[in-house]
């Protein structure tokens, strides 16, 4: 059967594992989550919902039955797991990794620590229809989650970052020549047109084999889609260049400046705070007109310590039994080179919750206010803070 097959490295660590969390595992199903989010990203921009949904059934299969596509990954030696360690010296690092570390009676969770080596096998199913062509499709998922994309825990936040060590094995009838996996750039000038280049031709590929269309998207969606309209992609790197010469500086670098901005003193409209303990010390007699951060995730919980115990909390969450909401901001390490780092930023313009939800903020004592508006500004303030430093990748 017809197979390709990647010759992978960490680039940051990598946080997988199965019910014990203190020993990393390489688990296909996260790699077919992973490979089901790109393809539905990039053809959400040319299919409606309804096509973009028979195609990922087809290829990577669904509950009743299995995809064309066989995923299979291992190790090409014995992998160690490794427990990452607080250190004063990056706290930026520990900030976006922060679940990983442990506390609360949770134990730290294991990982497959950076230049890890590791195999990946997509190979078309036995008498799978259209085998050959979802084993394209998803190979172009896949060269989608190297450049962009991450596994495990933490993803979104810097966490499984891969690259490609090689050309990866594939037989002529797979051949793309149009995708380069490896990641060949030594600057970000070369890094942007490289991702420019490789998002183009995997959209002319989809929209040949899928005979689907450029969507003309608002700016708001239900989900991730890679799009003009509906997606930004930044490459940065600090002024600092002994930083950008290691995975875990860089990645601090981004980090401190996120949890700066994040912090209740760092915004520039620093809205979010006021408003909620004012609410909690009126009982709730004062509005929240709105609650910024809640674009970057949710739940989200408010602590005052100058406000008495134990009313002094407040949490804000969604209704309709929606506990969490994944960030439409996601932050990945890119290696330029041997020795140069540098970090890609995505915003997807995406809902931060399905229609009819609201957002909810709840305290002991102040009633429950609904229906806090949703301003996803906050996104691009931050961006704003980096300066001159950021490069916008185009999206074709």
């Amino acid at each position: 059967m017809p197979s390709i097959t990647f010759d992978l490295e960490t680039v940051t660590p990598l946080f997988l594992s199965g019910a014990d969390q203190t020993t990393a595992e390489l688990r296909p199903p996260a790699f077919r989550g992973a490979l089901r989010y790109w393809f539905r990203a990039i053809a959400g921009g040319i299919l409606p919902i309804a096509e973009v949904q028979t195609w990922e059934k087809k290829v990577f299969g669904s509950n009743d039955n299995g995809g064309a596509v066989i995923i299979r990954v291992q190790s090409k030696e014995v992998l160690s797991t490794k427990i990452l360690k607080r250190d004063q010296e990056t706290l930026g690092l520990s900030y976006l990794l922060f679940s990983t570390y442990g506390g609360g009676g949770k134990s730290p969770r294991g990982c497959f620590p950076p230049e890890s080596s590791i195999k990946l096998v997509l190979q078309s199913r036995p008498m799978a229809e259209d085998g050959l062509v979802c084993l394209k499709i998803a190979t172009a998922a896949m060269w989608l989650l190297i450049h962009l994309g991450g596994i495990g825990s933490r993803s979104n936040r810097g966490g499984g970052n891969l690259l490609a060590k090689n050309k990866p094995s594939m037989g002529s009838e797979i051949n793309l020549p149009e995708l380069k996996f490896r990641l060949v750039a030594k600057d970000i000038n070369q890094m942007s047109q490289q991702i420019n280049s490789g998002i183009e031709a995997i959209r002319n590929l989809y929209i040949s084999i899928m005979r689907g269309a450029n969507q003309n998207l608002t700016s708001s969606q239900n989900f991730d889609i890679l799009h003009k309209n509906t997606a930004h992609l930044y490459l940065w790197q600090t002024d600092n260049q002994e930083d950008n010469e290691y995975w875990d500086y860089a990645l601090d670098a981004i980090g401190s400046r996120y949890q700066q901005f994040r912090s209740r003193y760092g915004m520039k409209t620093n809205e979010d705070y006021p408003q909620v303990k004012e609410w909690i010390k009126t009982r709730g007699a004062s509005s929240v007109q709105t609650v910024k951060r809640a674009a970057f995730g949710l739940p989200i919980q408010f602590y005052f310590t100058s406000l008495q115990k134990p009313q002094n909390t407040a949490s804000l969450e969604a209704n309709q039994g929606i506990n969490r909401s994944s960030s439409p901001f996601h932050i990945k390490v890119l290696k330029l080179g041997e020795d140069n780092y540098c970090i890609l930023l995505i915003y997807f313009k995406t809902k931060l919750l399905p229609a009819g939800a609201s957002l909810v903020l709840k305290n002991r004592q102040a009633r429950t206010q609904s229906a806090v508006p949703v301003n996803q500004s906050i996104i691009t303030e931050f961006l704003n803070t980096l300066g001159n430093n950021l490069v916008e990748v185009t999206i074709p």
